[in-house]
């Protein structure tokens, strides 16, 4: 998107949202914007309705079930959504891509894994370590997100392309040999006109949510991580989005950076329920859906 046109949608939407000051001493103020059409009911609602698919494990009937449901919901929002199939030593796993077409030049990846992992290896009794995950959590908080954010787009109508990509395989693995297998797959079929930047979530619907920079992302792409920042404080979630470096974490963004796609991963990986039975909807929230998917809406359409 060129900067005119970005400043033309930028006081169009200061108009729909009802931008305002923040109430600091005089000359102090920060600059926020009221509400985003980011509604936080139906995100929980997406929350919900994977979980109750149950555990989304590849080679699984509920996770057929879920990848299905994940189809129909982008076509119905999108336009169009299509299966991106692969394997991993004989497990048939699956992508999930779609489009919003806004216009402009400026192309943005957003993404999120949706598969589950098959055990829990951080529960104390060992017979509950074989059994899968809920992933309320860890693995349908990012994707619950990015459906409501396709709606929001169809709405703002921003002058940009958003590549939506729904990594499987992501948790399957026991070493990272085995892990993040839909975004290596992504990476490797990336045509030409790949994505200038962008953003993948996992773990953001925690209830006491609060993401630091994650490492690799400060190393690999900080003017990308300096614009989600920007656009947290926007938005009004400065306190949520802290200024601090977090771990370095194995996750999807890594093939993409490695690949030169600025990808930063949102995170808040201080969660005890991580890798247990626990990590069901109790333990998440709507308001931290909300907060994220704010955040991302601001980081896509305001000139920061």
């Amino acid at each position: 998107m060129s900067h005119l046109d970005r400043r033309t949608f930028l006081w169009g939407l200061l108009g729909l949202a009802g931008a305002q000051l923040g109430c600091g001493a005089p000359g102090t103020a920060t600059p926020t914007v009221g509400p985003l059409p980011f509604d936080r009911r139906r995100a929980w609602g997406y929350l919900l309705r994977q979980v109750a698919f149950g555990p989304r494990v590849p080679g699984t009937a509920p996770h057929s079930r879920c990848r299905d449901f994940l189809l129909r919901e982008l076509r119905a929002t999108l336009g169009s959504a299509s299966p991106q199939a692969f394997s991993f030593q004989g497990v048939q796993m699956c992508n999930i891509l779609s489009q919003y077409h806004g216009g402009g030049e400026d192309h943005v990846l957003l993404c999120a894994h949706w598969d589950t992992r098959p055990r829990a290896d951080n529960e104390r009794d060992p017979d509950r370590r074989r059994l899968p995950i809920p992933g309320a959590n860890d693995g349908a908080s990012g994707v619950a997100v990015l459906l409501e954010i396709a709606h929001a787009l169809q709405v703002l109508r921003p002058p940009i392309r958003v590549s939506f990509a729904l990594f499987d395989g992501e948790d399957w693995g026991p070493d990272e040999a085995s892990m993040y297998l839909g975004s290596r797959h992504y990476a490797s079929t990336l045509p030409q006109g790949r994505p200038s930047w962008g953003v993948l979530l996992d773990m953001v619907g925690d209830r006491a949510l609060r993401i630091p920079r994650e490492g690799f992302s400060e190393e690999m792409a900080r003017a990308v991580n300096d614009r989600v920042w920007a656009a947290a404080r926007l938005a009004g979630h400065g306190d949520v989005f802290v200024e601090e470096r977090g771990a370095s974490i194995l996750d999807d963004h890594l093939p993409l950076l490695r690949r030169g796609i600025p990808v930063v991963d949102v995170i808040d990986f201080d969660y005890p329920h991580w890798h247990t039975l626990r990590d069901d909807p109790s333990a998440c929230s709507p308001h931290s859906l909300e907060v994220v998917g704010r955040t991302v809406l601001a980081a896509l359409t305001f000139e920061l």
